[in-house]
C-alpha cells in the first residue's frame, strides 16, 4: 500500500554516490535504510528535538520498506518522510522514495521507533514538538 495516512513532514534530497551501488550496478538495499536514517535525523535536527546530547534518543524498533525499482548512480534520491500514529513513547513515520526528476515511486515503506532515556535505555514521552510537527496533540494538553 503506498498511500500515506498523515500529513507530509519533510522532504529532502541525497545524492547518489558511486559506492552506493552494488556488483549488479543498482544502488545496494542497506543504502536505502540509510537514505531513510539520514532524512529522519535531518527532520529531527529541524525541530531542534531533544535527542543523545540532553541524554534522549530514537531507537528502531521496526522498519519495513518495499523496493519497487532499482536506482542508479549518478542520481539524487528525494525523501519523503509523513506522519503516522503517534503513542506516548512511540512514532510511526511512512516513507516514499523518488528519484529526482521522476515521478515514479522507487520505495515506500515505514518506521516505528521508540523515544527512550538513554541512560536506562528506557521508554520516555514524545516531545511536544515532534508530537504536534506530527499533527499530534502534546502531552500536556491531553
Amino acid at each position: 500500500m503506498t498511500d500515506t495516512t498523515g500529513p507530509l513532514l519533510y522532504t529532502t534530497e541525497i545524492p547518489i554516490r558511486y559506492g552506493d551501488m552494488d556488483s549488479n550496478q543498482h544502488v545496494n538495499n542497506t543504502r536505502y535504510y540509510q537514505y531513510l536514517e539520514d532524512a529522519r535525523i535531518e527532520w529531527l535536527d529541524g525541530l531542534n528535538a531533544p535527542r543523545r546530547e540532553v541524554g534522549q534518543g530514537l531507537v528502531l524498533l521496526t522498519c519495513t520498506h518495499h523496493f519497487l525499482k532499482p536506482v542508479f548512480h549518478p542520481g539524487v534520491v528525494v525523501v519523503e518522510l509523513y506522519g503516522g500514529v503517534v503513542g506516548r513513547s512511540s512514532l510511526t513515520l511512512q516513507h516514499k522514495l523518488y528519484v529526482k526528476g521522476s515521478p515514479e515511486l522507487v520505495g515506500y515503506g515505514d518506521v516505528k521507533m521508540v523515544w527512550i532515556e538513554v541512560a536506562n535505555q528506557r521508554p520516555i514521552p514524545v516531545p511536544d514538538s515532534v508530537r504536534v510537527a506530527m499533527g499530534a496533540e502534546p502531552l500536556a494538553a491531553s
